[in-house]
């Protein structure tokens, strides 16, 4: 059973802010591990008070100074408090090839689940480097500030319809565009009536909720919860629940995107000859016949290699040479498992470790960028893949069965610096 409360969120004071001629959007964030040293650099450049500064810290000792801030911006009032328990409507409005499309969710305190339970099931693999950080972050400020992002399945989009009327003719608490996703606009409300609370809570009562994004987050809050109980087993209710945000999985506005793969520092000579064996390979003029020729297309890849090619696999019976038997069918016709498993081990000899610490592989959600860091040498391959959609991702799910790491990617981000729940 999935059990959902509402709760007192910590948010930026934005009265104070229009006192102080400070912009909302410039104290929000990307997700923590979408940052990127320049990334980090510019938002501590826009505000003193940009959330990077607690959840990427730069000082020597960073996790006690992200509780310092913290601490300092609530008792200047910088944020405050909400006086009553809300659940939090969060929508994403953003243009999708000509057309505008608005994600909808809304966020609330999840209570923790084990995934033996089936209650919440994840679907790509964790490390530890991660999870050990955010532990560390937790631990010194007892907040959630990063969103995890849960499916639920709601085909009547009973909860939304029930969101979306009470809010319908109210203002949202906030109203902005974060600047590195450009053109998403991001919608924030507060939902205090308590018949509307118990009414979300009784419909997600039945709901099995699916991890699309904050797996490293989810693991941190179940570690989080054990040292608590460790230490006090009456004293830690608190940790039995996590900030959540929740998206039904035929929201009209769900959109997944592709994570291409780019590859440095790896034998890739005569590579187009050895992976002949096992995919045909035909050279395309330039990136758009390729991108045509590859739209939707199951088990076929762009690459670049200074030229363009369209690969295309000889035979679907090859992936059981290269795939453990013991995966599911749903799982061996995966994209990510195919290109993985037959290419990148297989014909490039590079192990799944050296995959999973990225020793050789860089993940781009930017054709382009690809492109050039092949045309500057700082990659040998970039590989082009087609999304993973709704479907397969729950096929794996329902097996219990992890993705490959950066099989999705989920656009687009929920940002950080909105609300903040405090334990």
């Amino acid at each position: 059973m999935a059990e959902i409360k509402a709760f007192k969120g910590i948010r930026y004071n934005q009265t104070l802010f229009a006192q102080k001629k400070i912009k909302l959007e410039d104290v929000v964030t990307q997700p923590y591990d979408k940052i990127t040293k320049e990334m980090q650099d510019a938002y501590y450049e826009k505000s003193p008070y940009n959330i990077a500064r607690i959840i990427l810290g730069k000082g020597e000792k960073p996790y006690d100074e992200a509780s310092a801030f913290f601490n300092e911006w609530q008792d200047k009032g910088i944020l405050l408090k909400d006086e009553e328990p809300s659940i939090y409507p969060y929508w994403q409005e953003y243009d999708f090839q000509g057309k505008t499309k608005t994600r909808k969710g809304f966020v609330a305190l999840l209570k923790l689940e084990e995934f033996a339970s089936g209650v919440v099931i994840p679907h790509e693999r964790t490390l530890s480097g991660p999870k050990e950080d955010r532990l560390k972050l937790l631990k010194s400020t007892c907040a959630n500030f990063g969103q995890i992002f849960m499916l639920y399945s709601d085909p009547e989009h009973k909860i939304s319809t029930l969101i979306d009327k009470e809010i319908s003719e109210v203002a949202p608490l906030a109203d902005i565009t974060e600047s590195y996703e450009k053109g998403v606009r991001h919608k924030l409300w507060r939902v205090r009536d308590e018949s509307i609370i118990k009414e979300v809570q009784e419909l997600m009562k039945d709901k099995t909720l699916l991890i699309a994004d904050g797996h490293h987050r989810y693991e941190t809050a179940l570690n989080y919860r054990k040292l608590r109980l460790l230490k006090d087993a009456n004293g830690a209710k608190d940790a039995n629940y996590r900030m959540v945000t929740f998206v039904g999985m035929e929201d009209p506005g769900l959109m997944i995107l592709p994570t291409h793969r780019a590859i440095y520092g790896v034998n890739t000579e005569a590579f187009i000859h050895r992976v002949s064996s096992y995919f045909v390979a035909e050279e395309c003029k330039n990136k758009d016949e390729l991108l045509s020729k590859l739209e939707g297309k199951h088990h076929q890849y762009g690459l670049y290699d200074g030229r363009f090619w369209w690969l295309r696999l000889r035979d679907e019976n090859l992936i059981e040479k290269f795939v453990s038997k013991e995966k599911s069918k749903d799982y061996k016709k995966l994209d990510i498992v195919v290109l993985h498993k037959i290419v990148f081990e297989g014909v490039l000899n590079i192990s799944e470790d050296k995959i999973l610490s990225k020793e050789c592989i860089d993940y781009l959600r930017d054709i382009d960028d690809g492109i050039q860091g092949v045309n500057s040498c700082k990659y040998e391959l970039f590989f082009i893949l087609n999304p993973t959609c709704m479907e397969e991702v729950q096929k794996c799910s329902a097996h219990q069965e992890s993705m490959p790491q950066k099989s999705t990617d989920f656009y687009p981000k929920l940002i950080t610096g909105l609300v903040i729940n405090k334990l």
